[in-house]
């Protein structure tokens, strides 16, 4: 039998997103809104990161997503989905933070993470993998931040267009532009990896 603290996290487990910050809203439930910050965590952490190009950046970056977003979580009108709402929080406070580092050159090298490499690659392969991948990350933490911002939201995690528009505050035209333009330059930046 489930003591009453698990029996209320089991509740919460298959609640909806707008029900789970309804319980929060109405009924002070922290174990919602600790629900609804399980559930897009990796998301949203790895979203940062695509923009950031650091561990450490990211963690700070994510910190602060989530803190704005249980502070806003009153304002949230439930004409959104959460996820749009909460990926728009993400995305200004990851914008804002960029800004702020602006005049500082991107550190998008990670002592935490090492290059994916297959088991049987050898050594070279390893190498030149670890190469591409630097190159790669390079040429994406040159973008502008909001043509990063389209590359990482429809290239690298998945969002259609339109979703990326809405998170963006942007019409789908925009995003389209915005993915061409950041594809071009990835393009030119990486020709010789291309070819």
């Amino acid at each position: 039998m489930l003591d009453s603290r698990e029996q209320t996290v089991a509740e919460v487990v298959n609640t909806p997103d707008k029900q789970l910050i309804e319980l929060f809203r109405d009924n002070g439930r922290q174990e919602a809104i600790d629900e609804l910050m399980r559930r897009h965590l990796k998301r949203v952490r790895a979203t940062v990161f695509q923009m950031v190009h650091n561990d450490s950046e990211a963690d700070d970056v994510t910190q602060e997503v989530f803190l704005r977003a249980i502070r806003g979580v009153e304002t949230f009108d439930c004409r959104a989905e959460f996820s749009t709402w909460l990926y728009r929080v993400t995305m200004n406070t990851t914008y804002s933070y960029l800004k702020r580092r602006s005049r500082s050159p991107v550190d998008f090298r990670s002592e935490l993470q090492d290059p994916v490499t297959s088991a049987d690659a050898s050594p070279d392969r390893a190498v030149l993998q670890a190469e591409l991948s630097t190159e790669v990350e390079t040429a994406v933490a040159s973008l502008s931040p909001t043509l990063r911002g389209a590359v990482v939201l429809v290239c690298l995690q998945g969002f259609s267009p339109a979703e990326a528009a809405e998170i963006e505050g942007c019409s789908p035209d925009t995003i389209h532009w915005r993915i061409h333009e950041g594809r071009r330059k990835l393009k030119r930046l990486l020709k010789e990896h291309l070819s």
